[in-house]
């Protein structure tokens, strides 16, 4: 492998690892909103955003990384998890 692809994939990496970790974050921030207010609109939305970003990452690295799956169906994976985030989010901001 090239030293220009192992470094675009080191920064994809990194990049996708602090969007989990910022994602994490914003998650406790609404779950803590949760248990002070006690609104399911905001327990919601704290689902929807990990799905959105922290649970791709982590279920998507292992799959990648220890080779149990292709990256396209690891990718698939994700993006399932993303469209379920998005429909959590929305249930949140229409529903709940």
């Amino acid at each position: 492998m090239s030293e220009l692809l192992q470094a675009s994939l080191a920064v994809t990496t990194v990049t996708a690892l602090l969007t989990a970790v910022v994602g994490g974050f914003v998650a406790y921030q609404a779950y803590r909103g949760y248990r002070r207010n006690a609104s399911r609109a905001m327990l919601s939305l704290a689902v929807g955003i990990l799905l959105l970003t922290t649970i791709p990452f982590v279920l998507k690295q292992p799959l990648v990384l220890l080779s149990l799956a292709t990256t396209a169906e690891a990718e698939l994976v994700a993006q399932t998890c993303r469209i379920a985030g998005l429909l959590t989010v929305l249930y949140a901001f229409t529903g709940a």
